[in-house]
C-alpha cells in the first residue's frame, strides 16, 4: 500500500487527510500551505510549493516526518510510480547538453569529482533522481524522472548549483 498521511500541526496534530494518488491542488482539499508533519507508507512522494507539481520541490521516502523543514509551504503531491531500477544519468556543463559531461549510477558528490556548481543541464537514462544544491544532501532539490531531457536549468533556478546527486532506491 502506498499513501501520504498529512498533518496540518507538528507532531501529526490536528487536521489529517490520507492521499493514495497525485493530488494537483492541495487548496481543494483544504490543506494548501497547510502541512506540517507527514507519514509516507510505500513509495517516495514529491511536494511542490506550486499546484500541478511546479515550483520548488522536496522528496520525500518512506518514514515519519514530525516536523517539516519546510512546513506550510507545499500545494501539490505527486507519488514516485516510476521504476527505480538500472539508474543513470548524464549531467552537462552547459546548457543545451554542451560542454564536460558526466554520467553517474551511483550517489555520488560532485565535489570529488570536479562536478560540483557546475551543471546546467542533463538527461535521465534510468531511474528517479535527486539532485541537491549542497553536498550531503541538502540545500534546495531538483527531481529528476526517467526519460526526461531537461536542456537548460536557468528556468527551474537550478543552474550551476547543484554539488550532490543521488537516485532513489528500489525496496529490497
Amino acid at each position: 500500500m502506498n499513501k501520504i498521511i498529512v498533518f496540518n500541526e507538528e507532531a501529526f496534530g490536528g487536521r489529517t487527510a490520507e492521499f493514495k494518488n497525485d493530488v494537483h491542488n492541495l487548496e481543494e482539499k483544504g490543506f494548501n500551505n497547510a502541512i506540517s508533519s507527514m507519514k509516507v507508507i510505500g513509495a517516495p512522494w514529491v511536494a511542490y510549493y506550486g499546484k500541478n507539481f511546479t515550483g520548488k520541490q522536496r522528496v520525500f521516502e518512506e518514514g515519519e516526518y514530525a516536523t517539516l523543514e519546510d512546513k506550510g509551504r507545499f500545494s501539490s503531491l505527486r507519488m514516485i510510480t516510476d521504476d527505480l531500477g538500472n539508474p543513470e544519468i548524464t549531467l552537462f556543463e552547459h546548457v543545451n547538453y554542451q560542454g564536460r559531461k558526466v554520467t553517474l549510477q551511483k550517489e555520488t558528490n560532485l565535489h570529488s569529482i570536479n562536478f560540483s556548481d557546475v551543471a546546467s543541464s542533463h538527461k535521465v537514462k534510468g531511474g528517479v533522481w535527486v539532485l541537491y544544491e549542497h553536498i550531503n544532501r541538502q540545500g534546495a532539490q531538483h527531481v529528476c524522472f526517467p526519460g526526461e531531457e531537461i536542456p537548460s536549468y536557468l528556468p527551474l533556478s537550478f543552474n550551476d548549483v547543484t554539488s550532490h546527486v543521488r537516485p532513489l532506491l528500489p525496496k529490497p
